[in-house]
């Protein structure tokens, strides 16, 4: 049962698992999930190089500070840390970068490059596997981990806006293929108003919270700032969304969009002010003025609560991978990226998927009863592999800044401390993108009136 599966890792045969009572896989759906499995695992990896946990347990090991002396402590601290993680994923990063490079072009199966995609994994992984640890070998360290940092910088920031630009369209997909129902059932209405509902009610209690936890009545400016903006902003492009000069130019501008960016600016609010170290305040104590660090968080902590803190943190680090990554790279979402994106004709309860089924072509079932394998790239590929990597390749950059504090990496920090002690870099890149998104929402909404000669999806 595991001669078919493990012919993937060898040659270009489809990836399939050896269960029969599997449901069947598209080949497309195959390679990317093992291409996400790749990221994920050296995610995890890079994860383990930064967990304080980790770095005492190298300590406990037999013989490993003889070991280190022996071949200079200096080489062992190479092992963990912000600096390990810059080389894993630098080679991560070569090898998507390489990948898109090989598969630039593609337009069928029959191409011999094809089965490079598709199959090939034990290979594949090899060359993964040599490219992070050859990446510790690079001379003069220092000025790669500063080049590399600013490449970093460039290709996160690149990832995020592409994020925010999907979600905005998705924001508008959702509500145009509901309005499509509308037209045929006014029960329709009633769940376009009741999602609208659900998420200006989450983005109200959420701000409520934000203050009454992240603020007080002695301090805490900045927080204050970012919920005040925010929550101004969220407001303004809510009756932005529906007024008259809007509804004229864009037809189909509702609530459900206003209602979306409005939740989603509230977690980047409630992110960035979670991830504020703190400020300074000036106290007096027995006539002398001392200047002395608050924590702006008015909770309690406790050790159960930290690790629940941790482990969300981190989940949500690998969901966002995974999902984001697989979203960004189908055929729909590339054609957004361009403008092409066709308007939905028929309305679905999955906001997530296109209505209707799929082709699901030809379907090759293994002789030894394994998972069924659809081809759906039989006679041209359902997406562009070159930009899928180009994709995986952003993801990789953008984890990697995600872990390392952004532009401010800190030699002693571990990624427990990133997710309880917070960091000025994160809070800002974290308002600078809540702020990005309203700013491309807008320009959704005014596009067409300042640009009348284009055609804009409505």
């Amino acid at each position: 049962m595991c001669l078919g599966s493990l012919a993937c890792c060898f040659g270009s045969a489809a990836c399939s698992l050896c269960c029969a009572c599997l449901p069947s896989i598209k080949t497309s759906t195959g390679t990317r999930l093992m291409y996400t499995f790749f990221l994920v695992l050296v995610t995890g990896v890079s994860i383990a190089m930064l967990s304080s946990a980790v770095q005492d347990g190298l300590q406990k090991i037999p013989f490993y500070k003889e070991i280190c002396d022996s071949i200079g402590a200096e080489k062992c601290k190479m092992l963990i840390g912000y600096e390990a993680v810059y080389k894993v994923m630098f080679g991560m990063a070569c090898f998507f970068f390489l990948m898109m490079i090989l598969t630039f072009g593609i337009k069928n199966t029959k191409d011999c490059r094809a089965g490079l995609q598709n199959g090939f994994w034990f290979f594949k992984f090899l060359a993964l596997v040599g490219l992070c640890v050859g990446a510790f070998f690079i001379p003069d360290a220092q000025l790669f981990l500063k080049v590399w940092m600013y490449i970093g910088m460039i290709g996160g920031v690149l990832f995020i806006l592409i994020q925010l630009i999907l979600l905005v369209d998705f924001a508008h997909t959702w509500n145009s293929s509901w309005l499509v129902g509308v037209e045929k059932n006014k029960c329709w209405f009633v769940a376009l108003l009741l999602m609208s509902i659900l998420f200006f009610t989450v983005a109200v209690v959420g701000y409520v919270l934000l203050i009454v936890f992240y603020t007080d009545a002695g301090g805490c400016t900045a927080n204050k700032a970012f919920i005040g903006v925010n929550f101004t902003l969220s407001i303004l492009i809510s009756i932005l969304a529906v007024s008259p000069c809007i509804q004229k130019v864009q037809p189909r501008s509702g609530l459900l969009q206003a209602s979306v960016v409005t939740a989603y600016v509230c977690f980047l609010t409630a992110s960035a002010v979670s991830s504020n170290p703190g400020e300074y305040r000036v106290v007096t104590n027995s006539s002398v003025q001392q200047s002395k660090p608050f924590e702006c968080f008015q909770g309690s902590s406790t050790a159960t609560s930290d690790k629940l803190v941790i482990a969300g943190g981190l989940a949500f680090v690998f969901v966002a991978v995974c999902y984001v990554s697989l979203r960004t790279t189908s055929e729909e979402e590339r054609l957004t990226l361009h403008g092409k994106a066709p308007d939905p004709e028929e309305a679905t309860c999955c906001c997530c998927c296109m209505a209707g089924g799929y082709d699901s072509g030809a379907v090759s079932e293994s002789d030894k009863g394994g998972q069924q394998v659809v081809d759906d790239e039989e006679d041209s590929v359902t997406y562009s592999y070159s930009f899928f990597h180009f994709i995986f390749f952003l993801t990789t950059l953008y984890v990697m800044m995600t872990l390392t504090n952004w532009f401010a990496p800190s030699s002693d920090q571990t990624v427990e401390s990133a997710y309880l002690n917070g960091n000025t870099a994160s809070m800002w890149v974290r308002v600078a993108t809540s702020w990005a998104v309203i700013i491309i929402y807008v320009w959704t909404l005014i596009a067409p009136a300042c640009c009348p000669n284009r055609e804009f999806p409505n």
